[in-house]
């Protein structure tokens, strides 16, 4: 089973690894998409439904990734915000983005409180715990992967520093 997971989820982020590139607003749509059939598919192997709670369990669980859309693509825009800021970088705009991480943060784990109380009502309090504990792992291991590709500040300002160094 775990063996499984995993190969679902490198699936998952094989085509997560484009969705840091700048991309239009149809490229982000389309990323957007493709990510939820990837999540929805590597979600059907952790989270065990029954067969009484399967159709309120699967129609929860799209609603929630038609509404987690725009969360998504403000992380991808403010992943490509981030980027395209290091040429420029102040404070203010370190604490902008910062807060507009953090923003994006907090609107996930409302989101994820809400489908966890929707799909406890609907099914029972261990499926939703699975709901959690999948979407968890896969929006961490997502974001991670994400962040592998995309070096921090400190890093940039370090090669640049290094590079200033050789004669």
């Amino acid at each position: 089973m775990k063996m499984k997971i995993t190969a679902a989820a490198f699936i998952f982020f094989f085509f997560a690894s484009s969705a840091f590139a700048q991309t239009s607003d149809a490229e982000t749509e389309a990323i957007i998409n493709l990510l939820g059939v990837q999540k929805k598919e590597a979600m059907s192997k952790m989270v065990n439904i029954s067969v009484k709670d399967s159709a309120a369990f699967w129609k929860l669980y799209d609603e929630y990734n038609e509404q987690n859309k725009k969360t998504g693509r403000q992380r991808m825009k403010l992943y490509e915000r981030t980027a395209q800021s290091y040429g420029s970088m102040n404070d203010k705009i370190a604490d902008s983005l910062a807060k507009a991480y953090f923003t994006n943060r907090v609107d996930q784990e409302k989101m994820l409180e809400s489908y966890y109380q929707k799909i406890k009502s609907a099914t029972n309090a261990t499926t939703a715990f699975e709901f959690y504990q999948g979407e968890v792992y896969l929006l961490t291991s997502l974001r991670a992967q994400i962040m592998r590709q995309i070096p921090t500040y400190g890093e940039i300002i370090r090669a640049q520093a290094n590079q200033n160094r050789k004669p």
